[in-house]
């Protein structure tokens, strides 16, 4: 019986050490299932920044996308018309918002790298679909259940709100592979993961589906911001047929004057041939065909990147005194856009930024400030303890030193005398 207390013991705290490890802050694990239309007033702001490969350090050719086999057609044959066999595209403007619901969320900013299942693209992509089900009490019980180690439902439910954490710190804040995504706003946070739970088959997962309301080049800069900013840097040098040729990745800035609308819309939605090497000829582009984006979205994205053109990173003096600023004339403060997890839900009251930084400061403190009183209480200690070992020992030594030269003595003092006969 005790053996399998400890049994349970150790389940719980390696399930919430594999819950948690993505996370050292606490989130709320309460999800509403409001089904209010977010706000389409949402500030928009360019790409900036290195691509996350470059990031990464990792060629094009050695990631998932790289090796898709969904790339575009063949360059055309000797004397055949480049633009033959290419589908014609729709150039009508687009409608100026659009509602979007959790799947579509999923679609722009996730399909991409975790695939339509969820299940990704293992060794390089993880799925989705385990951590998900993590969140659900109900799964965390019936799981542990099948593992033969019951487990209560406070315990389930401590579990479920790691995981709950975890997923979310993993969203906002991306991980050693998967880039952060703080461009979303609270809205579609809870819209994306409530699509989520649906997809990872979460019991109730139905009754929390949300939609929101997104303009246009809102749409656009989801794209670009999880899809296209994966590869593509925001800013550089516009490479040559031969830099192409040996694996360079054009800059977002450049996209708009490499390609016109209706070829930018080709070249996302069914892929088009790419002029490489020296001389300069047609082949088929490593750039893969994005399948599960409608014409319209491509229109979007070239829309997002002529109205907000990708700019350089600010540098760390721009941050602060834009940080110091208050809200801009007409446009209001726009939301953080890499708030803690724990500000996702309607209800929380808004904090002072300065507060928390402050407390954390603090806390700190007081804990280097114990650790460094606890280690020089030990070091004290441990010192005392080795001079009265050493004074003990050579206490002991003398006494060993004299006994054997008491012994020494007694021995001379017993030795027999001999006499000698007198003749």
């Amino acid at each position: 019986m005790q053996f399998r207390k400890n049994l349970r013991s150790l389940a719980i705290v390696m399930l919430t050490l594999l819950a948690g490890h993505l996370t050292s802050g606490q989130v709320s694990s309460n999800i509403p299932s409001s089904k209010a239309i977010a706000s389409k007033d949402v500030p928009v702001t360019a790409v900036s920044g290195e691509s996350w490969l470059v990031h990464l350090n990792r060629p094009f050719s050695e990631t998932s996308m790289g090796k898709t086999w969904r790339l575009g057609p063949a360059a055309p044959a000797p004397g055949e018309p480049a633009s033959s066999g290419q589908p014609e595209v729709s150039l009508n403007t687009a409608s100026p918002a659009t509602t979007l619901h959790g799947s579509d969320l999923y679609r722009l900013n996730c399909q991409g790298c975790h695939e339509e299942s969820g299940q990704g693209a293992p060794p390089e992509i993880n799925s989705v679909i385990n951590p998900v089900r993590a969140t659900s009490v109900t799964l965390v019980m019936e799981r542990m259940k099948t593992a033969g180690m019951d487990i209560g439902r406070a315990d389930a439910v401590k579990l479920a709100q790691q995981s709950n954490a975890a997923l979310l710190q993993r969203l906002h804040n991306g991980g050693e592979n998967m880039p952060p995504f703080p461009h979303l706003h609270e809205a579609e946070v809870r819209s994306l993961v409530a699509y989520l739970k649906q997809l990872a088959g979460v019991p109730g997962a139905e009754g929390e589906q949300m939609a929101v309301q997104e303009s246009r080049v809102r749409i656009g800069e989801h794209i670009v911001k999880s899809t296209c900013h994966t590869c593509h840097s925001a800013t550089g040098q516009d490479p040559d047929a031969q830099q192409l040729w040996d694996g360079a990745i054009p800059p977002l800035s450049t996209l708009t004057t490499r390609k016109n609308r209706s070829e930018f819309i080709r070249k996302v939605t069914h892929g088009a041939p790419v002029l490489m090497g020296s001389p300069p000829m047609l082949y088929r582009g490593r750039m893969p065909v994005f399948y599960y984006l409608s014409e319209d979205e491509a229109a979007d994205v070239y829309l997002y990147l002529t109205r907000y053109p990708p700019a350089e990173p600010a540098s760390a003096e721009t941050t602060i005194t834009l940080s110091q600023q208050g809200p801009t004339a007409g446009g209001g403060t726009p939301p953080p856009q890499n708030a803690a997890a724990a500000s996702l839900f309607p209800g929380d009251k808004p904090q002072d930024p300065d507060q928390p930084n402050k407390g954390a400061d603090l806390r700190t403190v007081v804990l280097l400030t114990a650790v460094a009183s606890f280690g020089v209480l030990l070091l004290a200690a441990g010192l005392g303890f080795t001079m009265r070992e050493f004074h003990r020992l050579s206490a002991a030594t003398r006494v060993r030193s004299l006994a054997v030269i008491a012994s020494s003595n007694w021995r001379t003092e017993e030795e027999p005398v001999t006499y000698q006969r007198v003749s």
